[in-house]
């Protein structure tokens, strides 16, 4: 039907692809099926009608989906560069990192250990980790030089220059990373983020901002002290925004399963 709305019903149909896990991953299919839901979130999916499911029968769980080429809002066909796509799947593994998940880049059926896997994942959860870091300074800045300060505390350097297009990130070990490969990277633009910084100017005092960022700060230290006590030394376990976080899902989950911190005004926010 809407194909033919748009006078468009040649061509190609749908497209078809999959999301997959190891099935050396402790994973449900309820987690699964969470994934896909975030993961069509992207403004590249906005419009486009798309049917998933998650299968159960298979060694591996997945998620297959098949979408619409044609734009329901737009009447627009469907369109993936290469860079798209990969910025497709690099936001698929950002996701997948939030819920503690491995990340596999192995070719079409090759086998790689669990070993191997988790060897990946800890290559790339620096990035990771910066993210958090850059997100969190985000929410608490109330202007440029406040969230280049903030980043500062959280142990990363900002490279943020007029005569520069992006802005670079250098982590505690000296690793940078560009702004543009955050995902989703129109929300860390300059203009994305100095638009953030006014819109946090507007709705929270200089004091506000600062008392948020020192509960971050606050559990960033916490982790480090509780390293110290149990031998590891400063930074034994590293990556501590990304413990946070995992923490803070975790006390999500058990609070549910108590049928509480049920938030009914933003899940009428959501539906509206």
């Amino acid at each position: 039907m809407t194909k033919r709305s748009y006078y468009k019903e040649t061509g190609r149909q749908y497209i078809h692809f999959v999301q997959s896990f190891s099935n050396h991953e402790n994973i449900s299919p309820e987690t699964v099926k969470a994934i896909a839901d975030e993961l069509l979130l992207m403004d590249k999916f906005k419009g486009f009608q798309v049917v998933y499911g998650t299968h159960m029968d298979t060694d591996n769980l997945h998620t297959h989906f098949v979408l619409n080429t044609v734009n329901s809002y737009t009447g627009m066909k469907w369109k993936m560069s290469k860079e798209e796509l990969q910025s497709l799947k690099d936001y698929s593994d950002e996701i997948c990192r939030k819920y503690g998940l491995m990340i596999t880049h192995g070719k079409k059926g090759a086998h790689i250990n669990r070993g191997e896997y988790r060897s990946k994942v800890k290559e790339k959860s620096w990035k990771y980790e910066l993210f958090l870091a850059v997100k969190h300074a985000k929410r608490c800045s109330i202007s440029k030089d406040d969230f280049i300060e903030k980043l500062k505390q959280l142990g990363y350097g900002v490279h943020w220059s007029d005569e520069r297009k992006y802005i670079t990130f250098i982590n505690p070990d000296g690793k940078k990373c560009r702004n543009r490969k955050l995902y989703p990277p129109e929300k860390f633009t300059k203009e994305a983020l100095l638009k953030r910084f006014d819109l946090n100017k507007q709705q929270m005092t200089e004091q506000v901002a600062k008392a948020k960022f020192d509960v971050v700060l606050s559990a960033v230290k916490l982790f480090e002290l509780d390293d110290i006590d149990n031998g590891h030394g400063t930074g034994g376990h590293a990556f501590p925004l990304s413990r946070l976080e995992g923490t803070a899902k975790q006390d999500e989950i058990a609070e549910m399963k108590k049928g509480e911190g049920f938030n009914w005004d933003k899940e009428k926010e959501n539906q509206m």
